[in-house]
């Protein structure tokens, strides 16, 4: 069985690995023609701008059929790389589909030649569903406290919601320097509704 899967991977990483050289071949090709027109437009620009202080209508229109030609190639080749690609994806699939049909008829002549297996009827057991668990409400629930807010108030002392609904008075100083905070005014009235709920 193991030498089965073995040799259908090989065989799969063979023909992907057809694939993707002649995708990379492609590629290199459209590449290097790309780059050879590159050359050619600029060599044929240079003469063109040459050509323009002598007669600039005649430059221009060499040089605007000049473009039109180079755009025109460009797109027969992206056009040539698109149908090659369309091809070689179609391959793959009649590829994948052989292999498939394959394995099918393989799985059903080892079906039929195996003893068929009586079900046995067991009922499924339930299992107990889990409990949601039970989340507790921090300073971060408060509004316009993130956690660099968060952060902040504890190297201060103030970590828990008990500390901004019911400030003891060794900590009223601390709280009254984060008055120009954003959300101040609110958090002791959150943290008091926070508390209620929980």
């Amino acid at each position: 069985m193991s030498k089965k899967t073995s040799k259908k991977e090989a065989k799969k990483t063979f023909k992907k690995s057809i694939s993707d050289a002649a995708l990379k071949k492609i590629n290199r090709k459209l590449i290097s023609t790309k780059n050879a027109l590159e050359n050619q437009v600029e060599d044929l620009s240079l003469q063109v701008k040459k050509l323009g202080k002598k007669s600039g209508k005649k430059a221009l229109k060499l040089f605007n059929e000049l473009d039109a030609n180079y755009h025109r190639k460009l797109v027969d080749l992206q056009d040539e790389f698109e149908e090659r690609l369309a091809s070689l994806s179609s391959m793959q699939d009649k590829v994948v589909e052989l292999m498939t049909e394959k394995v099918t008829t393989t799985k059903s002549a080892t079906a039929k030649l195996s003893k068929p297996v009586k079900p046995t009827k067991t009922k499924p057991k339930s299992t107990p569903q889990p409990k949601a668990a039970i989340k507790t409400a921090t300073i971060a629930s408060i509004n316009s406290i993130g956690p660099v807010m968060q952060k902040k108030l504890a190297e201060k002392g103030i970590t828990t919601l008990d500390d901004i609904a019911n400030t003891p008075k060794d900590k009223i100083q601390i709280l009254k320097q984060f008055e120009n905070e954003r959300g101040f005014s609110t958090w002791e009235g959150q943290a008091k509704t926070l508390l209620a709920d929980s």
